[in-house]
């Protein structure tokens, strides 16, 4: 059976997907608000993460997504809350910006949603790369042993609705340590949640 692309099943969920998530990460958009410089928002999808940003004057935001149509969502987003951003098309395992382009980046339930070990292994290492030395990243994907998830297999591929089979995979908290300090990350803390591992992390 052949795997869905997972680009075109974004595109097609892309416009139900922006109506229903209206509700931002508040670890993320505190971490938002408490950065300044070049921010990233690595697999963005329709910006949903920016909806509260209060404190905008002294950044710069890009938003990174392989989905076109999420993207130009993202943009019209934007332009009702009056925010500038850069957006940019690409796939997550590597991303067109220069090694230590950016101050801060946020990655809220996007490489979880990657199929392939080696793939979201590398899509770390991007943000790993394009982080100034010293910079922080707040990190958040969905916790295999949260209660939601308990009895969840650790990777599938998930309708939604007619639109298309997107794909998940749940990491469990040690296996995502490991995965960040090999990459060359220092784990500055984890953020409790209850369905979701957060951490914030260094370069």
């Amino acid at each position: 059976m052949k795997k869905p692309d997972q680009e075109q099943v974004w595109d097609n969920i892309a416009e139900e997907w922006h109506e229903f998530k209206t509700n931002p990460s508040e670890n993320a958009t505190n971490f938002i608000d408490n950065s300044k410089g070049k921010i990233l928002d690595f697999g963005s999808g329709s910006g949903r993460n920016l909806l509260k940003v209060k404190k905008t004057k002294d950044k710069e935001i890009y938003l990174v997504d392989f989905s076109q149509k999420m993207l130009d969502f993202a943009l019209e987003r934007a332009k009702k809350l009056k925010l500038k951003i850069n957006i940019t098309k690409s796939n997550l395992e590597k991303i067109p910006f220069k090694n230590n382009f950016f101050d801060a980046t946020i990655c809220v339930a996007a490489i979880h949603c990657i199929p392939g070990r080696k793939q979201r292994e590398n899509s770390f290492k991007e943000i790993y790369r394009t982080l100034k030395k010293g910079a922080k990243a707040d990190i958040e994907v969905w916790d295999k042993n949260s209660e939601r998830f308990k009895k969840a297999s650790k990777q599938k591929f998930i309708n939604w609705r007619d639109k298309g089979k997107r794909f998940y995979y749940l990491y469990e908290e040690q296996e995502l340590r490991k995965l960040l300090e090999k990459i060359g990350f220092k784990i500055i803390k984890k953020i409790p949640h209850k369905a979701n591992l957060i951490f914030i992390i260094e370069k």
